[in-house]
């Protein structure tokens, strides 16, 4: 699990980059308490305000997604993988950016076809966030997610 240590920045400042960088969605795998800790209760009504499409997907830190999160990610990942793949951009992020936001990234990479194995969806976010993908837990997870994907049980 990656460890961050205190969050000291300016939510607006962030809120405002992600759209300047051109990112239309932003999707929160942070735990209800998490945004307390990090005193950032009030993102998802701040990034709507600035035009945002927020979604909140909590996933426990140090954890593969769960049936409550794959529940809700049916609706939510075919939203962003279609966007993805209409050249909109999402920011998906989580405490501290390798181990939730790393799994769900290589989720995206397989949704949109963008890879074509876990491994390769792996392999592909860890170029670009070392350490992504965190656990062995996660990365068994995108494996077997993978596998059912392709079978056509998401």
């Amino acid at each position: 699990m990656a460890m961050t240590g205190s969050w000291d920045r300016d939510l607006d400042i962030d809120l405002r980059s992600i759209v300047v960088w051109g990112a239309e969605y932003l999707l929160s795998l942070l735990e209800p308490w998490e945004f307390e800790e990090l005193h950032i209760q009030e993102l998802p009504q701040r990034a709507k305000a600035l035009g945002l499409n927020w979604h909140g997907l909590p996933i426990i830190d140090g954890a593969a997604p769960d049936s409550r999160f794959m529940s809700a990610w049916e609706s939510t990942g075919s939203l962003l993988s279609n966007e993805l793949l209409q050249g909109r951009k999402a920011v998906v992020h989580c405490k501290g950016g390798l181990g939730r936001a790393g799994t769900v990234a290589a989720m995206l990479l397989l949704q949109t076809g963008s890879a074509s194995s876990a491994e390769q969806a792996i392999a592909r976010v860890r170029q670009v966030r070392p350490g992504a993908v965190e656990t062995m837990e996660q990365e068994d997870f995108v494996v077997k997610w993978s596998t059912c994907a392709r079978a056509g049980h998401n």
